[in-house]
């Protein structure tokens, strides 16, 4: 990472003041002011600056009317795919909605009927259970299997909710929070099996351009009996542009595609964030150099925190997570109930994490995520916290 980058991602700066969620709510969500947010999935760094800029520019002729999404902006997805992955998709395969979060719930509603079995893999996402449970689908889990090889799908159960009737199933990938990066001969398993069943799976890749470890990110519409498929995407998560509300639902099967775009007529969501389009094709077009710097400098804060907590907080057990900037730690073993644990690192320790039952319930309990996309002296100050807690407890 060349200097400039380095002294960019490490700079301090507040959020503090700016409506957000991260840093002004831990007041609402925890019962108390002035934690050392870990939490909320968005990073602490200043966006690439030629997405600043492009929002600059546009900023300065001060009329923001309706507006439209432009042939660019699917050329800039296109050739970031491309460049990235080898993936190439056509521009008609491409939707628009405000959010991923909003294109599961569109893809659930547009692809399934009420009473409809719909396959999720906890511990997994929140809003992954809320699309399910709120459009009155029937929620199918298939818990994810914690194996000496670390997480793993249960194939077997798989195949099985499958052939009972599933008709859709939401995919993480890389999973949000246990962090795996599925391997082709993963994904293709589980897409051969989906085209056998006739399961439609939607593939959330939000987190796809935090690649930490050896195992390529594999697109799911490239592999082979993926017509079925939707793969959703989004330049928010990677360049740090969430309140921008833009995201992409790609779909390559026409069908398909005809009704989720339905779907999101239907919710009259079709009309672009000026300021998301605009960030989304600068990101695309311009984003490689700084992208390539924000997933080295995570990667650094993912291998500090890993030393970190084996050597000097032994109760808590975590893996390198291969994607996304989210560290899964398992604190079962530090010797008190999850709610004693949450609360003590609200109350003693002072840092704000996200609960793993939160994921799923009891399938989360004693587990605990940390959000590594901040500088390094918040990454060692929160663990410092942790340690000594942790060490006060076991006195």
């Amino acid at each position: 990472m060349n200097s400039f980058y380095r002294q960019y991602l490490d700079a301090e700066v507040d959020r503090r003041g700016t409506n957000c969620e991260k840093w002004d709510r831990c007041g609402e969500y925890f019962g108390r002011e002035n934690l050392l947010p870990m939490w909320v999935a968005d990073m602490d760094f200043r966006t690439a600056p030629a997405i600043a800029e492009a929002i600059a520019k546009r900023a300065e002729h001060a009329i923001y009317g309706y507006t439209e999404n432009s042939a660019e902006e699917k050329r800039a997805e296109q050739g970031w795919l491309k460049r990235r992955y080898g993936l190439e998709v056509d521009s008609d395969w491409i939707l628009y909605s405000p959010g991923v979060v909003d294109s599961i719930y569109f893809c659930v509603r547009a692809l399934t009927e009420a009473g409809d079995q719909v396959v999720i893999q906890p511990p997994v996402y929140g809003p992954f259970f809320r699309a399910v449970r709120l459009f009155d689908r029937t929620l199918v889990e298939n818990p994810l299997l914690r194996t000496e090889r670390g997480w793993e799908m249960d194939y077997d159960l798989l195949e099985k909710q499958f052939a009972d009737g599933a008709k859709l199933m939401i995919l993480c990938n890389p999973h949000n929070p246990v962090g795996r990066v599925w391997r082709r001969d993963e994904l293709q398993r589980l897409v051969d099996l989906a085209a056998r069943y006739g399961v439609i799976v939607v593939s959330d890749e939000i987190h796809a351009d935090f690649n930490l470890g050896a195992t390529p990110h594999t697109r799911i519409l490239s592999l082979a009996h993926s017509e079925n498929c939707v793969m959703l995407t989004s330049a928010t998560k990677s360049f740090n542009l969430a309140g921008l509300r833009q995201s992409s639902a790609i779909i390559p099967n026409a069908e398909l595609r005809e009704k989720v775009k339905a779907e999101i007529t239907r919710a009259h969501t079709g009309t672009p964030n000026i300021f998301g389009a605009i960030a989304q094709t600068a990101a695309y077009n311009c984003g490689d150099e700084w992208m390539d710097a924000v997933v080295e400098y995570i990667r650094e804060n993912r291998d500090f925190a890993v030393d970190f907590i084996r050597s000097r907080i032994p109760q808590i057990h975590c893996e390198p997570q291969e994607g996304s900037y989210l560290m899964w730690l398992d604190c079962r073993e530090v010797g008190v109930s999850h709610e004693e644990f949450f609360r003590r690192l609200v109350q003693d320790a002072g840092v704000a994490l996200n609960s793993g039952m939160d994921y799923g319930g009891e399938v989360g309990r004693g587990y605990f995520r940390f959000n590594l996309a901040t500088r390094r002296a918040n990454v060692e100050l929160a663990l410092q916290k942790i340690e000594k807690m942790v060490r006060s407890m076991n006195a």
